[in-house]
Order: structure tokens, then C-alpha cells, then sequence
């Protein structure tokens, strides 16, 4: 069953599937964490999942871009030509995802130190991080649209303002939502998750309306077990607002997350460029071997490092 066809780069497509999702779930946690953080701000709220946010989004930003690394990698293998054309065409403007996600950062560890400055900084972080959900909606959708690329490039315009984008972004407005409400919820204790259950049900209905109004697609049965996950999610929800345990949310997020990644990239698998046999017969094992094994020690130095402290 697609991915797994048996071709040369069905390896990457799966790769860059999985690591997408880990990749979501750190940077959702970032975009409606900043958002949750701001609108406490804004209530003078004394909310502890506030607080307790606050404290974890400069971890959950850095490590959100460093999973993002992954797919971005493999992406770019699956989709070399059109992934750079894109780019080229949105030019400066797509160029401004790198200093918007630094000022992000910046004003994330503001917002956690500083009571006077927090509700600008938490306003600047995210509209930082809503900036890069939508170029990166807008990239996604222009790589596959190259009919509209020589017009693009004539005109000089350096936005690609179709309305396609706007359901694709409600989507995974929504989608954020619900990954940011199950990772709260294993950080706050049980009677701090009604009101994580109630945001998590919104973002549902969101990502349901938008995914609608994007057209549906099994997709070989994969559409179907996304709305399965959906269901199980929802379910699991409302568990949680009468005092149940996450089990069955959290299960019925990472089939939708898995799954709704397998949907969202169905669209561009004609779009594959078949990689070339240098590539495919590419070696470099030694070298991929001393790096891990140097990555492993490091992040384990790091570790203890941090305990000790």
C-alpha cells in the first residue's frame, strides 16, 4: 500500500512522513502555546497551563526547528526541482521565515522572563509563528502549481495569493490546536484538563470543517483512518471533560497525525522526481556511522550536564 511501493524512494517518502509528524507536533505545541500564553496575558489570567507553557516554549521551539530538519532534508530530495523554484520565486519573501522564526525565539525567552514586556512578546512570537504557517501553506501549494509560474515570475509577484491556501491553513490551525492540547494535558494534572479538552474539540471541529471544504480523499483507505483517528480523538476528549484518562485521545491523535500525513502528501506523488542513480547508489554509511555516534555522545554529555545542574 502506497508509500510502500517498492521503488527507490519509497525509503525517503516514508522517512520524511514520520519525521513531518514528530516535526508537527513540536511546532503545533510552539504556534497555539504562544497563542493560549498570549490570550492569558492579554485576561490577566493566573492560569497555570499558561505559566507552565511559557516555561516550555523556547525548549519546544528549538526543538521543533532542529525535528524540522528531517523532512526539510527529504523534501528536498522527493522534490528538488519544484521545492527550489518555489522558493526562488517567493524570493525575499520567502526568505523572511529565517529572521521571523529568530525573533520568535527571542521574544519567547522574553515573555518568559519579563512580566512587564510578556503580552508584546507573546504578540510578536505569535505573529512570528503565524507568518511561517502561512509561507509555508503558501510554498506547499505553489510548488504544485507550476502552470502558474511563468506568470508569477513575469509579474514579478512575490506572493501567491490563491484561495486555496486559506482552507489548508484553517486546517492545520485547527490541527495545532489538538496537538497542543494532548502534549498539555500530559504536562497538567487531571483538573487542569477540562478547559485543554474543550480547545483540543474546537481545533477537531476546525480541522474537520477546513478538511472538508479542502475536498476529501481516501487516498487508499488513508483518508478513512484519518477520520477514524478523528473519531477516537474526539471520543477521547470527551472522556477527558468527565474526568477520564488521555489514553484514548492521545491514540486516536498520533493515528490522525500519522495518517493525515500520508493524506496531506498524496497530492504530490505524481509530482516525485525519480531520483537518479547516483543518488540512489550514493554511499557515505562510515560517515552517517561517526556522526550518529558522535550526535550520541554529545546529546548524552548534554544530559548530564543538565542533571548535574
Amino acid at each position: 500500500m502506497w508509500p510502500f511501493d517498492g521503488t527507490s524512494e519509497s525509503l525517503w517518502l516514508a522517512l520524511y512522513l514520520l519525521t513531518f509528524a514528530l516535526h508537527a507536533v513540536f511546532v503545533s505545541y510552539v504556534a497555539a502555546g504562544a497563542g493560549y500564553a498570549l490570550v492569558a496575558a492579554i485576561r490577566r489570567s493566573a492560569s497555570p497551563i499558561a505559566a507552565r507553557t511559557r516555561d516550555w516554549l523556547p525548549f519546544m521551539l528549538g526543538a521543533g526547528i532542529t525535528a524540522g530538519v528531517g523532512p526539510l532534508l527529504f523534501l528536498q530530495l522527493l522534490h528538488q526541482r519544484r521545492f527550489y523554484s518555489a522558493n526562488l520565486l517567493l524570493g525575499p519573501r520567502w526568505g523572511a521565515v529565517v529572521p521571523a522564526l529568530i525573533v520568535g525565539f527571542y521574544a519567547l525567552y522574553l515573555a518568559k522572563a519579563s512580566d512587564r514586556w510578556r503580552r508584546l512578546a507573546l504578540g510578536v512570537a505569535t505573529s512570528c509563528f503565524g507568518f511561517v504557517a502561512w509561507s509555508w501553506t503558501e510554498i506547499h501549494q505553489l510548488m504544485a502549481a507550476d502552470a502558474a509560474w511563468q506568470a508569477m515570475y513575469g509579474a514579478g509577484d512575490r506572493f501567491y495569493l490563491e484561495l486555496a491556501v486559506l482552507p489548508r491553513l484553517a486546517l492545520w490551525g485547527g490541527a495545532m490546536l489538538a496537538l497542543f492540547g494532548i502534549v498539555a494535558a500530559w504536562q497538567a494534572p487531571t483538573a487542569e484538563r477540562r478547559g485543554l479538552a474543550i480547545l483540543a474539540l474546537i481545533g477537531w471541529t476546525i480541522a474537520i470543517v477546513a478538511g472538508l471544504a479542502a475536498g476529501f480523499d481516501s487516498v487508499h483507505g488513508w483518508g478513512y483512518a484519518l477520520l477514524a483517528g478523528a473519531a477516537l480523538a474526539i471520543a477521547g476528549w470527551l472522556r477527558v471533560l468527565r474526568g477520564a484518562g488521555l489514553g484514548l485521545a492521545t491514540l486516536g491523535t498520533l493515528v490522525a497525525l500519522l495518517a493525515g500525513a500520508v493524506v496531506r502528501e498524496a497530492p504530490r506523488l505524481a509530482l516525485i522526481e525519480r531520483a537518479r542513480d547516483t543518488a540512489v547508489h550514493a554511499g557515505g554509511l562510515a560517515v552517517f556511522v561517526v556522526t550518529l555516534g558522535v550526535g550520541v555522545a554529545a546529546i548524552r554529555w548534554i544530559v548530564r550536564t543538565v542533571r548535574a545542574a
